[in-house]
């Protein structure tokens, strides 16, 4: 490190050091004078699952009668190699029902630019004037490794069909998939939605 740095990073530690802030309460003079209607942006991202999750462990093959109780593969049908499983969501409408489940599902989801705020809208011929929220959709939205599956089954945990009852298995279990997606990419998104007040 040269003089020449060294002095400005003391210097920039010296500037600093009389810098000062202080968090105190706003009274209701102070706060009704505030505008809060600037709204809220948002950026994030979501990863679900993207290693697998941890119920399952992966097996070493494809073969759903070699593996032992905690393992599961979601590779697709004649794949040479296994996958880790995503999250599975299932829901069941009636006491008696089957179940919808939502099976496999891992990526990352990110989103930037979503807002959040509200807006006065005052339409006199439908008797409407009120605030509403404004939901802003984000500019641009994108997948990375996304995977999910929906499916009907009799059960809301998976189980091994082809397995013995001894590793796991149970052969009354029935899981039909309705369709399933892998997702890799971006989507570009306009507009807003708005929530009304009841």
């Amino acid at each position: 490190m040269t003089s020449r740095t060294r002095l400005l990073t003391l210097a920039l530690l010296l500037a600093s050091a009389g810098a000062r802030a202080e968090l105190k309460p706003l009274d209701d003079a102070d706060l009704s004078a505030t505008s809060g209607q600037g709204g809220v942006y948002l950026s994030g991202e979501f990863s679900i699952n993207k290693a697998g999750g941890v119920l399952w462990n992966t097996p070493a093959g494809n073969n759903p009668a070699q593996w032992t109780v905690n393992e599961r593969s979601c590779a697709t049908a004649g794949a040479s190699t296994p996958e880790a499983c995503g999250m599975r969501v299932a829901i069941r409408t009636e006491a008696n029902g089957g179940w919808y489940v939502l099976d496999n599902l891992k990526g990352v989801f990110s989103f930037e630019g979503l807002t959040l705020r509200t807006r006065a809208i005052n339409d006199a011929s439908a008797g409407f004037n009120q605030d509403v929220i404004e939901l802003g959709l984000p500019n641009n939205v994108r997948f990375k490794d996304g995977s999910f599956a929906f499916a009907v089954a009799n059960q809301g945990g998976w189980r091994n069909k082809a397995g013995t009852v001894a590793n796991g298995g149970d052969a009354t279990y029935q899981q039909t998939n309705i369709f399933s997606a892998r997702i890799d990419g971006s989507i570009r998104m306009q507009g807003s939605v708005l929530v009304f007040p009841k």
